[in-house]
């Protein structure tokens, strides 16, 4: 250590809390300096000769009386003493946690690294405890234990069927994705009142592009306090749409490219609608693949509202009657609705999807990457 003890211990300067020194340590280099004995340094200070002992072993820290003690004794700062402490404090608090971190690895790989890399939540050469360290950062945790309470069972049920198996993790991250997009995006006040009203224009925007008609369903809802965002299905979740309730006065739903057909879309989007106007705030809703045929009286309802709301009146006993794909044009024409949309409409009523499939379309790659552009490019 060099120079002198207060010109060598720099005691004024500001230290680095990634530093690993005991504050001990520097006591002894100041003491062999000073050509000063440890009961020398008991006697001025009128610390016993074990406490100065246990301080130059390193068995013990130095706190803020003693720190002023050997500022009169040493005519080193009490304060550099006291920052020394702190850091190498922090220094084996984080190496703990390092070592704590490390054991959460496997934890760590569960989850989709292809969708946490196109979120900017890890770089691709993330691997280890900075892998897990971003994960707790991302769904704003301390441990995996924490996360298991806090995601895995939350108001959002994570109901398993028979016929599928869910996997959580990757749910969760799908669903943190959406509540950190939701968050970001501006709305004004949730109005239920205005909310209906918004549903009833959703039909309309179905006969545009999937994108366009996301753009024009994202900007009706933000005026009615809901925040519509997109965010492409995680692998292995099986995943259509949510209704998360941010806080108790800030729907969002989030929605997928799932089945990758516009007329599925727009269904599930309605059925969320459905969830917030029917149902009571706070209860959240996860679409997959296995509940849209479930018992759940909720899922009924919002099932029942998407059909009423995109096929109002008699227009589904039309449309289970036609023949042909003319006969549906023309019915999606008299509706104001999307050919796509009616056509799935008719698959899903008379089980005949001969007729119907060439009328569907699909969403493509391209419309997958629009929608994650619109999302990230909308202002905040």
């Amino acid at each position: 250590m060099p120079g002198p003890a207060g010109d060598a211990l720099n005691a004024r300067d500001e230290l680095k809390p990634d530093w690993g020194i005991h504050p001990g340590e520097v006591l002894a280099t100041v003491l062999q300096r000073r050509g000063l004995r440890q009961s020398e340094l008991a006697e001025r200070t009128g610390l016993s000769a074990k406490h100065v002992n246990q301080m130059i072993k390193q068995t013990i820290g130095i706190s803020a009386d003693v720190a002023i003690l050997l500022e009169r004794a040493l005519d080193v700062p009490a304060d550099f003493w006291i920052k020394t402490d702190a850091a190498f404090q922090a220094y084996e608090s984080r190496r703990r946690a390092e070592v704590a971190l490390d054991q959460y690895r496997e934890w760590a790989g569960k989850f989709d690294k292809g969708t946490l890399r196109r979120h900017g939540v890890i770089d691709a050469t993330d691997r280890g405890i900075t892998l897990v360290e971003k994960l707790l950062k991302l769904f704003q945790v301390a441990t995996p234990s924490a996360f298991e309470q806090t995601w895995l069972h939350p108001s959002v049920s994570f109901r398993r069927s028979q016929a599928f198996t869910v996997d959580e993790p990757n749910t969760a991250l799908w669903l943190r994705l959406v509540e950190r997009s939701a968050n970001d995006l501006p709305v004004a006040p949730f109005s239920p009142r205005l909310l209906r009203k918004v549903a009833q224009s959703i039909p309309a925007m179905t006969t545009m592009t999937v994108p366009n008609g996301f753009v024009a369903a994202r900007a009706a809802l933000a005026e009615a306090g809901v925040a519509l965002t997109f965010i492409r299905e995680v692998p292995r979740t099986r995943v259509c749409a949510a209704t998360w309730w941010i806080t108790a006065e800030r729907p969002a739903i989030g929605i997928t490219e799932r089945h990758r057909r516009p007329d599925i879309f727009w269904f599930n989007l309605v059925h969320e609608l459905g969830h917030i106007v029917r149902h009571p705030r706070r209860i959240s809703f996860l679409n997959r693949d296995d509940t849209r045929d479930s018992t759940d009286p909720a899922e009924d309802e919002a099932n029942a509202f998407a059909e009423e709301t995109l096929f109002p009146g008699d227009s589904s006993q039309d449309i289970a009657l036609a023949r042909s794909q003319h006969d549906l044009i023309i019915i999606a024409a008299r509706l104001g609705v999307g050919v796509p949309t009616v056509a799935g409409r008719y698959g899903n009523l008379t089980n005949n999807w001969r007729v119907a499939s060439g009328l569907r379309e699909t969403i493509s790659d391209e419309d997958v990457v629009a929608l994650e552009e619109i999302v990230e490019n909308t202002p905040a």
